[in-house]
């Protein structure tokens, strides 16, 4: 009869120690861990991670791209007009292609998540208004820029960078947001769940908002977490994104870069 692992700390044949129970487990080894142990007939790939390699399953990944949109990415757009470093924010661009070709590569869903707030602002609360408008000078969400409102559905600022707009395909999931975490008040986490999809890859702008205030709901909802370091940017200062791959790696999950994404090692064909 086939071992059922439902003690926390059980160890494996191979001397590694399970991480909670049943179909959720992981197997934590000397020098890696192996997210999808109860997957007997799918294809592992084992990625080049940091803290440690790991290997799952592609059949149940999928890349999270998060607010690459013109607003913070574009001249002209919100990032730009309050003076703040959109440059760094295209930083992300050449990463976050590499990501969508890996994704594509392995048969990966690709989610884009992103800003598109409704024109009358019903639904935005003070604190969130405040994020994007610190002084009254300074124009906010649903404030007209050079190229219309400020991150709201069918405006120039909520559409996609046109360097990306060329990779997005039909069947690709699209996720508008209203908060910074890609989960608030979404359809993100029933999408996940509905089409079994348990490791996500995450790419974006900014990575010390946007980007890990959804991989951290992500990581409180017991998904796998994996952040694509040169696929993410932030118009913060540099140490912004040291603090997030520092407790990406130490809390919240593992970090790799766009090419061992690319580029794993076959560890079982299906």
């Amino acid at each position: 009869m086939a071992k059922k692992f439902r003690t926390i700390y059980d160890r494996t044949d191979d001397g590694s120690v399970t991480l909670a129970s049943s179909a959720d487990r992981w197997h934590l080894a000397e020098d890696h861990v192996h997210l999808a142990p109860h997957q007997h007939e799918s294809t592992l790939l084992k990625f080049d991670a940091q803290l440690m390699p790991i290997i799952d399953s592609p059949d149940r990944g999928a890349l999270v791209v998060i607010d690459m949109q013109n607003d913070f990415c574009a001249p002209g757009g919100w990032t730009d007009a309050s003076g703040l470093d959109f440059e760094a924010c295209r930083e992300a661009i050449p990463g976050v292609q590499r990501a969508i070709a890996a994704a594509r590569q392995h048969d990966m869903f690709v989610i884009w998540v992103y800003w598109h707030n409704r024109p009358d602002l019903r639904n935005l609360g003070a604190p969130t208004l405040h994020s994007f408008k610190h002084e009254p000078a300074q124009k906010g969400i649903g404030e007209d820029l050079e190229h219309g409102k400020v991150l709201v559905r069918g405006e120039w600022g909520a559409e996609m960078v046109d360097e990306l707009k060329p990779l997005m395909e039909e069947d690709d999931i699209h996720i508008e947001k209203v908060r910074m975490s890609g989960f608030y008040g979404t359809h993100l986490d029933g999408v996940m769940r509905t089409q079994g999809i348990q490791t996500l890859y995450f790419a974006g702008v900014n990575v010390d908002q946007c980007v890990t205030t959804t991989m951290e709901d992500a990581y409180f909802r017991d998904y796998n977490a994996v952040l694509l370091e040169d696929a993410t940017a932030t118009s913060s200062p540099g140490y912004c994104k040291d603090a997030v791959v520092f407790n990406t790696r130490n809390c919240w999950g593992f970090t790799m870069t766009t090419d061992a994404f690319a580029n794993p090692e076959v560890v079982r064909s299906a």
